[in-house]
């Protein structure tokens, strides 16, 4: 599963009381995460420099930030949904279904 960042749960709820429409929403944006990395492997994998490297990165960053954001999320609140659903079976499954949507 993606993860952006490694966040803290924080206030995050159960696994099984993350609402349908976040987890929906969530998964989405893993899903269209995947795809541009994937869009973006064959620039990594030319990239001759750490520094080309570290370019391509930041773009694949910025583009998952705006995915994201499109989903009407915050960062912290998607690590948080991806961090509970590391330790949770039943919430990372509902999230791979959401992301086969987009997949």
């Amino acid at each position: 599963m993606p993860e952006f960042r490694k966040m803290d749960k924080g206030g995050m709820p159960p696994g099984d009381d993350v609402s349908d429409e976040l987890v929906f929403k969530v998964g989405k944006a893993v899903g269209q995460i995947v795809g541009i990395k994937q869009a973006h492997k064959a620039d990594l994998d030319a990239a001759q420099t750490d520094d080309e490297r570290q370019e391509v990165s930041q773009r694949v960053e910025l583009e998952a930030i705006d995915v994201i954001n499109g989903q009407g999320l915050s960062v912290d609140q998607y690590n948080e949904v991806i961090t509970a659903a590391d330790d949770n079976p039943d919430l990372e499954q509902r999230l791979l279904t959401a992301a086969r949507t987009v997949l």
